[in-house]
Order: structure tokens, then C-alpha cells, then sequence
């Protein structure tokens, strides 16, 4: 009992120390290229959550307010514990900096774990400590602000520690599968759903590290002894029956995680992702063989922009010795050699040498973008390395002070070693540490709102926080520096035709509208939405085909003369269709090896897993979705009509907020919508006045039929109209 309590206080400690230490480091918040897109991803969610969508695939406060489907591509499960930590009151900074603190505090205990298979607590926790201060990854967090990469080093040790475990017992029991370690199996497809759902380019190179591995034993295997082709030919159906057994976990974690990744790979055609990767963007990142080390002692990071990330001098080190033991020491000389072939592997990719291998896959490989990426598993290998030398010199030492025949000896021996590591942990901590250096963000949590967001895109000529577009459908024709502004060509953001007379929002969700249309002839009905596949509209309860109009793209429905109730919501696509199927099966395959193999809390693991997939299934069905009633206005401007107003309730202290929902009638004049807040006593305590539709959709871009949002933060008693702008 005593043993277990110490265990899990050393557990604990491991985990909080690094923890608090990146909790202190990331205040104030570092100011990066990405950081803040990340940070706008994590308050939409928390929106989203809000509104009761707890899997939006589009944020619809995206560029500009036209929206983008960001977590129909880019992996979601990074952003619902901050998303999770702010809708519990914490600030959108204070949530991700806890949500970052725990996760590296739990990879070093994950790490530790994993090099406790093959090395004791000392060498472990050495190892540990370089996964942990690996410059790469803190160049992740402080220098790119890539937070979900950062993020996935956490699942990284798990995954493989629960794939070995699974393995080696699964390879034991052979094809009795009454003897499978059923846990061990779930717990391994498990952590690769999650690391796929953290970070998905992580997971591919997780996967092809795997591959690598798995060549390296099996030719270590081979040229065990003479008669290659006698040995072939006998190892070969061990060899795949392995493989098989290895592979099970991550095939199955790309079943569970389907629902999310076979939209993301399916429908990257219909965004700026689809675009053929550019031969030229990751061969500019290739590191020269002067570039690939930074020789300092200690390690000086590479500013965002610049092309290549040098690895740390220790790692010559690491090698050198790792080869050095292969050479002299016959004792876990195959484990050391893979990890040689992992650490070898992920640095030949990350040259120029290894631009055959990038060409010939460009569809695969190319979707990384950066080849020093791959210092992400590298860094795992390293420290998986470098625990394996330490403690293989450990022993040495111990045998060399027990040959000294004298216990004063052997003691000596002992507080040398423990010295050693002690230094070495010293110095890790340093060469990491003593050469970042960080600014702090030019923004406050209370700034991160769609429109500081839309700000900055304007000022970088962006759209959708991004830097590249890749979430941009590819139905719009404008310029993506242009969309906030007013058409780049005279030709553009003009259209014609019949519109109708009213369209009154008489329900708004956050991913759903409900309208009551009036029109004297067919007209067209644009939403103030980029069009995407999966946007359903209704009219009269009958679906209604849509289409993009243009050069914006805008989601477009036509509807015949009269009066029509109008349904928009967000729905399902083929590909969206088959991945949820996907991993419905993945689900019941693993709660039948729940009810099937577990013979320890069976009901505990059943019902636990039941609830999620309860979770999922109301995620799924917009369960918990709710709408917000519109009251209805009618203001007729002419050129632009107000239709109605959507007012939310707020909580004490929030700041009220009211939607004022436009139908443009065409391209109209620049005009300023006010709000004033009227008290009883007839005083205006409050307004705010802007142009209608937002400083960044402007008259020029309104297409006949549109409706248009214009939001102002507001109370329930309000004045609210137009004035006109002077040329």
C-alpha cells in the first residue's frame, strides 16, 4: 500500500511540475504567427457549445461573416477542453494556457511510462525531461503558436505504449484470441483516435514511424544468422501475422475517427486544401547539411519565418553513442538500433536528399507542408535513445563499482552516476531554455472577438484566420485579400434580378435559420453564408436545390412567387454520410469487445463508453441545438429593408447583444446603422452606430435578395434606424 501511494505521489508530482512551469512561461501570452487563430477557433467553439452544436463543422463569425468550415477539416479535439474551461467562466487565454499546462504534464508521466519498459525510474525520468524541453517542441508553442501539434506530443508516448503493450501480449497469445489483451487493444485504438483528432498530420507520421520500425526489426530478424533465403521464407508469415497485430490499433483509431477524417480527405476538392500541393512550398523548408544542427551549447531558435529548424547539438551526441553501444555492447542492441533507424529516417526526410521520396508522394507527404515537422517524432525517439544509453551506462557503472570489491567503491560509482544525471538534466533544462526568447501578444482575452478578428485579416489581407486560405471554398472567384473590401474589379460583386419583398428571420440559430418569405414574383433568396454542400435549405418544408451566385459564392436558393416558410440548417454530406457509418461500426466493435473480452469493471468501461457514444449520437442530431426568436421590425429603407431583430438573453454582466437582420434590395449606398439604448426617462445611456452590414461588407458588395447581419451590443430598449452617408 505504501509503495502505491508513493508511486502515485511521484506520478502527480511529474505531472504538476512541468505543468505549473508552462503555465508560468505562457504569461503573458506569447505573441505568434498562429496563437491567435488558434485562440478565435477556441472561442467559436465555446459559441458553438453555447448554442447547444457541439460538433460545428462551421464557424459562421468567419471571414468576414460569410463563414468557413474549419473543423470540417482541421482536427477538432485540441479545442473542447479550453472551449470546455471557458464556457466555465475562465477568459479564452486562461483556458488554453490550463489546457496546454495539463497536457504537458501528462506527457512526461505518458513518456516516463513508455521508457519504463525498457529502463529504470532514473533513465526514465531523464528521458522524460528531454521530451519535454525538446526545442522543437517548445518552438511549437512560443515561436509558431501551432498549439494543436503542441498539443499532440501528449498522445504520441501513449499510443506507442499501448500499442507495444498490445502487441507483445497479442504476439504471445497468437490466434487464441480467448488470450487477447482486449483492454490493451481498446485502449491502443483509443489513443490513436485521439491523436488523429488532435492533430492529424502527427498521427501520418506516427503511422510511417511505425512502418519504419516495423522494416527495421524485420531485417534485423533476417539477417539473424546465414540462409537469408531459408530465413525469409520462415519468418516471412510471422512477420505479416506481426504486422497485422501492429497496425490493428491505428487502422482502428482511423474507424473511430472517421466521422471526422473521411470528410476532411473527401471534400478538401471544394477548399483551397485541394489544391495540388506545391512542389516548390515544402522543398524551400528542406535544411542544407550545414543547416540541420545548431552547434551552439546552447540551442538559439529560428525566427517563424525563417525556412528551416535546426535540431540540437546533443542529438549528434545521442547518435554517436547509440552507435558507439551498438558497436560495444551486445545487450539491447536491436531496440537500439531502431530507434537509430527512426531518429535516422526523420532527419534524412527533413533534407534536401530525401526530395525524391517528397515528389514521388506529393498527395501524401506534401500535405505536411514543412519537412521539419518530422522533428516531432524525431524528438520522441531521441529521448527514447537517450533514456536507453543513460541507462545502459548506469549498469555498466554499477558492475564496474561492484567489481571494486569494496562497498565504499560501489558507492562512489553510484553518487557519480547520480551526478551525471543530475548535470545532464541541468544541462537539458538550459540548452532549451536560456535561448527562447518570447514578446508578448499585442491583445487581451477580452479582445479575442469576430470582429478583432476580422481586423486583423484586413490589415493582412486574409481571410478566416489563416494564413494561406486553405479553408476557403473554392466557389469564390474574389481575390481573398479583396473579400472584406469593396469588389476588386468593376465587373464583380454586382448582380441583377427580381427580389423578393420580405424575408423575415423569424428564428436563428447558430447554424439554422427559419424565414418567412413574401414575393410577388420568383425571386432569388441569397444568404449572407459562402455555399457549401452541406447547407441545406427547405422551402415549405421541401428540400430546395441550392446554388452559389456571385463572385463571393453567397449560398443561394430560388423560390417561387408568394408566401413560403424557409428553412436553412446545416446538414450531412456522402462523404459525411459513410464516416459517420464508419465509425457508428467502430463504436459497437469496440463495445463488443468491451462486453466480450473485459472481465475487470466490465459495467464501468460499458457504461462509460455508452454515454459517449449517447454524446455523439445528440451531437450527431443537433440534440441540444436551440434557436433564438426573432421580432419582427419591417422597416422598409427602400434600397435595404429591416426585417427583424434577434436579442439573446445575457447574464448579469455580459454585454447584451442584438442581430439586426438587412434584406438588401441590390447594391445600395453607404448608410450608418445606430443602436441607442433608451432609459425610461427618455436618456440615450448608450449607442453604437456603424455602417450597415459591418465595416467590412460594404454597399458595394450587397447582392439583390441578400440578407445581411449587422450586430450591436445592446439592451431589450433600444432606437434603432439608418442614416445616410455623404459621398
Amino acid at each position: 500500500v505504501v509503495k502505491r501511494w508513493l508511486r502515485s505521489a511521484v506520478c502527480i508530482l511529474a505531472c504538476l511540475a512541468p505543468a505549473l512551469a508552462l503555465y508560468v512561461a505562457t504569461a503573458p501570452w506569447p505573441d505568434t504567427p498562429d496563437g491567435l487563430f488558434h485562440l478565435q477557433r477556441v472561442r467559436a467553439l465555446a459559441e458553438a457549445l453555447r448554442s447547444g452544436v457541439l460538433y460545428p463543422r462551421w464557424f459562421p463569425d468567419f471571414a468576414f461573416g460569410y463563414g468557413h468550415p474549419v473543423l470540417n477539416f482541421y482536427a477538432p479535439a485540441f479545442y473542447y477542453p479550453p472551449a470546455l474551461l471557458h464556457l466555465a467562466g475562465l477568459d479564452v487565454i486562461a483556458s488554453v494556457r490550463i489546457a496546454l499546462a495539463l497536457g504537458y504534464g501528462l506527457s512526461a508521466v505518458g513518456m516516463a511510462a513508455l521508457l519504463r519498459r525498457w529502463v529504470r525510474p532514473g533513465a526514465a525520468a531523464l528521458g522524460a525531461l528531454l521530451y519535454l524541453v525538446f526545442p522543437y517542441r517548445l518552438y511549437d508553442l512560443f515561436v509558431r503558436g501551432a498549439l494543436p501539434e503542441f498539443a499532440a506530443f501528449l498522445w504520441l508516448p501513449i499510443a506507442a505504449l499501448a500499442t507495444i503493450r498490445w502487441t507483445d501480449r497479442a504476439v504471445r497469445a497468437g490466434w487464441d484470441a480467448r488470450r487477447w489483451d482486449v483492454p490493451g487493444l481498446v485502449a491502443a485504438v483509443l489513443s490513436w483516435a485521439a491523436l488523429i483528432l488532435t492533430h492529424n498530420l502527427t498521427a501520418l507520421m506516427a503511422l510511417i514511424g511505425v512502418a519504419v520500425l516495423e522494416v527495421a526489426f524485420g531485417l534485423a530478424a533476417l539477417t539473424k544468422g546465414r540462409m537469408i533465403g531459408a530465413r525469409l521464407v520462415a519468418e516471412a508469415p510471422r512477420a505479416a501475422g506481426r504486422a497485422a497485430v501492429v497496425f490493428l490499433p491505428p487502422v482502428g483509431g482511423v474507424f473511430l475517427s472517421a466521422f471526422y477524417a473521411l470528410s476532411a480527405l473527401a471534400e478538401s476538392a471544394w477548399v483551397g486544401l485541394g489544391a495540388a500541393p506545391d512542389r516548390q512550398g515544402y522543398t524551400r523548408h528542406f535544411a542544407s547539411p550545414g543547416a540541420l544542427i545548431d552547434w551552439g551549447v546552447s540551442y538559439s531558435y529560428p525566427v517563424a519565418a525563417q525556412p528551416t529548424v535546426p535540431a540540437p547539438i546533443y542529438t549528434v551526441a545521442i547518435m554517436a553513442l547509440a552507435l558507439l553501444l551498438m558497436l560495444l555492447v551486445r545487450e539491447r542492441r536491436g531496440v537500439l538500433a531502431a530507434g537509430t533507424a527512426l531518429v535516422t529516417t526523420c532527419f534524412w526526410l527533413t533534407t534536401s536528399a530525401s526530395a525524391c521520396l517528397w515528389n514521388a508522394t506529393a498527395p501524401v507527404l506534401g500535405r505536411l507542408q514543412f519537412p521539419w515537422r518530422w522533428q516531432t517524432l524525431a524528438g520522441l525517439a531521441l529521448a527514447f535513445l537517450f533514456a536507453l544509453e543513460m541507462d545502459i551506462l548506469a549498469r555498466r557503472a554499477a558492475e564496474l563499482g561492484s567489481q571494486a570489491g569494496s562497498t565504499r567503491s560501489h558507492g562512489k560509482w553510484s553518487v557519480g552516476v547520480q551526478v551525471l544525471a543530475l548535470l545532464l538534466g541541468l544541462y537539458l533544462v538550459l540548452a532549451s531554455s536560456t535561448g527562447l526568447r518570447t514578446v508578448p501578444a499585442p491583445y487581451q482575452a477580452a479582445d479575442l472577438t469576430a470582429a478583432q478578428m476580422w481586423a486583423f485579416d484586413a490589415e493582412h489581407g486574409q481571410i478566416g484566420a489563416t494564413w494561406t486560405g486553405e479553408f476557403l471554398p473554392h466557389w469564390v472567384t474574389e481575390q481573398r485579400w479583396a473579400i472584406g473590401r469593396d469588389p476588386s474589379s468593376p465587373s464583380q460583386g454586382g448582380a441583377s434580378g427580381p427580389v423578393p419583398s420580405s424575408a423575415r428571420i423569424t428564428a436563428a440559430g447558430y447554424l439554422s435559420e427559419r424565414i418567412i418569405y413574401e414575393a410577388a414574383t420568383p425571386a432569388q433568396l441569397r444568404f449572407h453564408q459562402f455555399y457549401y454542400p452541406a447547407w441545406r435549405v427547405r422551402v415549405d418544408g421541401r428540400p430546395a436545390p441550392t446554388r452559389p451566385t456571385g463572385d463571393l459564392g453567397l449560398l443561394t436558393v430560388d423560390v417561387p412567387a408568394g408566401r413560403h416558410e424557409i428553412a436553412r440548417s446545416w446538414g450531412v454530406t456522402p462523404a459525411g454520410r459513410i464516416g459517420r457509418l464508419v465509425s457508428v461500426s467502430a463504436w459497437a466493435g469496440i463495445f463488443w469487445l468491451i462486453l466480450w473480452g473485459m472481465r475487470r469493471r466490465r459495467s464501468l468501461a460499458a457504461a462509460g463508453w455508452g454515454l459517449l457514444g449517447i454524446v455523439a449520437v445528440a451531437g450527431a442530431t443537433d440534440l441540444f441545438a436551440h434557436a433564438h426568436r426573432a421580432s419582427a421590425v419591417g422597416a422598409d429603407f427602400g434600397f435595404v429593408r429591416l426585417e427583424s431583430s434577434v436579442i439573446p438573453a445575457a447574464r448579469p454582466g455580459e454585454t447584451g447583444r442584438v442581430t439586426l437582420n438587412w434584406l438588401a434590395r441590390g447594391s445600395g449606398q453607404p448608410v450608418i446603422a445606430f443602436v441607442h439604448v433608451v432609459a425610461s426617462d427618455g436618456r440615450v445611456v448608450a449607442q453604437d452606430d456603424k455602417p450597415l452590414g459591418g465595416d467590412y461588407t460594404p454597399a458595394s458588395r450587397w447582392q439583390p435578395g441578400e440578407l445581411i447581419p449587422g450586430g450591436n451590443p445592446t439592451d431589450p430598449r433600444a432606437v434603432i434606424g439608418v442614416l445616410e452617408v455623404e459621398p
